[in-house]
């Protein structure tokens, strides 16, 4: 019961913060308006006050629901090594100067299945934490090995399996933690940080995230000799020469904002929202308040492209018995659910069903636009290129010639914001433009990177001088080109057009 009440107390006071932030930010807004509408810059300053608070609800939420093992994870195969290297300077610009970062990782480490996004969330989790017990600075050390727990291990845990993993050590030099501490670390809104210093959620976020992919988690610390983190993740059998890649069959061309889409939602607010996004987007709309009206619409004469439902529907038919359904009557039809945390109609041990498409509440304007661009548009056109230049005028320069091309444009600034993209698509990019001098690894590393990720991937080297050396070393490498400092909109054509389509 104690628990239940510093679980319940620690959501109201968090709430209720964040509810005065919002309510008193629309509040602001709402007079403005009324008394003075052209007070640009106190309707501006009140929207982003708003706007943050709503963020941060919204943080407050998946952190809770990754705690309770409700958050929808997206697993796939995950190299630990390849990721933990990725966010080393991620976690160097963190920590500070102060830190010094030392990784020790295994060669030969076995690949785990899990959700990459929120294994890293728990690596800076994990590793702000051990900043903020080294007060005047010391060591964080990441190390990585492969490890088997036997049966006498299991049975003295909780919720432990016997078997092979791959094991996550995080290790500071800290203050360390006395007993009582360690005892209820991992309980949500425990924290022994000044008040208003954290959230009390971040191990907690951890241990569930960890136990919901089938891990173990363990906390070793001493009072004056640090603290260290073990994180053992499944290992995952992939049969040999299997890639990593998922093969997609080609679709069709189509002209962005063509398409019907039957939004299905039982909130008649969210629906509106939804509704006045997609149209506002370009597509045409088709709305149902329950699973019934939406399969009457499916069976007739209408066309329907995409089925975005809730999952949780009134009237004993969910989104995935909906989905079937459809399917059924319309076999092409494509499908992206919605939903404010892990149900089991698309969810099973924590994981979403193979095939599944989600989005989750809440959820933001440019976050449906890129997620429903996405579900229509799978492997097809326009092709993804990938800007990697830490130059800004360049950048945008680059970005503005492909993007009136016709070609769907990401930027980065940084090899470890390229490598994340890439991840994060699971490789749907056709081609990425990398300069060479990127402030934290030369560009060739990246191409290494990005070619493991995705084989199949084009890559266009930008140099400020020809570079023959790097033309050797990639002699043997298919679909690798080199552009020369500084090109024109007309080379950018050329080159995109070798390995794009728009």
């Amino acid at each position: 019961m104690e628990g239940i009440g510093q679980l319940t107390g620690g959501v109201a006071h968090d709430f209720n913060n964040l509810l005065t932030i919002i309510i008193g930010n629309l509040e602001t807004l709402r007079r403005v308006i009324r008394s003075r509408p052209t007070d640009a810059e106190t309707l501006t300053r009140s929207t982003e006050h708003a706007m943050r608070g709503a963020q941060r609800a919204a943080a407050l939420t998946q952190q809770l629901l990754a705690f309770s093992r409700m958050q929808p994870l997206d697993p796939g195969p995950v190299d630990v090594n390849r990721l933990v290297t990725a966010m080393s300077e991620l976690l160097r610009r963190t920590l500070g100067e102060q830190i010094t970062i030392e990784t020790v990782l295994a060669g030969s480490l076995w690949q785990v299945f899990v959700d990459a996004n929120q294994l890293e969330v728990s690596i800076i989790n994990l590793a702000v934490n051990a900043r903020d017990a080294m007060r005047g600075g010391g060591k964080l050390m990441i190390e990585s090995a492969n490890v088997s727990l036997d049966e006498t291990y299991a049975a003295s845990q909780a919720e432990v399996a016997a078997g092979e993993y791959v094991v996550l050590c995080i290790t500071d030099t800290g203050a360390g933690m006395t007993r009582e501490v360690r005892a209820r670390a991992f309980d949500p809104f425990f924290t022994t940080k000044d008040f208003g210093q954290g959230t009390g959620l971040g191990l907690s976020q951890v241990y569930g995230f960890v136990k919901q992919s089938g891990g173990h988690v363990k906390l070793c610390s001493e009072v004056g000799h640090g603290t260290a983190v073990k994180l053992y993740l499944p290992r995952h059998d992939a049969p040999a020469g299997t890639s990593l890649e998922t093969e997609l069959a080609p679709v069709a061309p189509y002209r962005a904002g063509s398409e019907t889409i039957l939004v299905v939602e039982d909130d008649d607010d969210v629906r509106e929202y939804t509704t006045g996004i997609l149209r506002e987007l370009g597509y045409k709309v088709v709305e149902a308040p329950n699973a019934a009206v939406a399969l009457h619409i499916v069976s007739g004469s209408s066309r329907v492209d995409l089925l975005f439902t809730d999952v949780g529907l009134p009237g004993g038919i969910n989104g995935k018995h909906l989905a079937d359904a459809a399917r059924q009557r319309r076999p092409d039809l494509r499908v992206l659910f919605t939903s404010g945390y892990a149900r089991d109609a698309i969810v099973h041990d924590g994981r979403l069903d193979p095939g599944v498409l989600l989005i989750t509440k809440p959820f933001t304007y440019a976050a449906l636009a890129s997620k429903i661009g996405d579900v229509l548009n799978v492997n097809g056109k326009p092709s993804r290129i990938l800007v990697v230049e830490d130059e800004e005028l360049i950048r945008i320069f680059a970005a503005h010639c492909l993007e009136e091309l016709g070609y769907k444009v990401e930027t980065a600034i940084s090899t470890t914001e390229a490598i994340n993209k890439i991840r994060r698509v699971n490789g749907e990019f056709d081609l990425a433009i990398i300069d060479v001098g990127l402030p934290d690894r030369k560009g060739e590393f990246l191409v290494r990177e990005l070619l493991a990720v995705n084989p199949r991937l084009a890559v266009a080297i930008v140099s400020g001088a020809n570079a023959p050396d790097l033309r050797r070393r990639f002699a043997k490498a298919n679909r690798i080109d080199f552009l020369q400092k500084p090109y024109s909109k007309d080379q950018l054509r050329t080159l995109a057009s070798r390995y794009c389509s728009t």
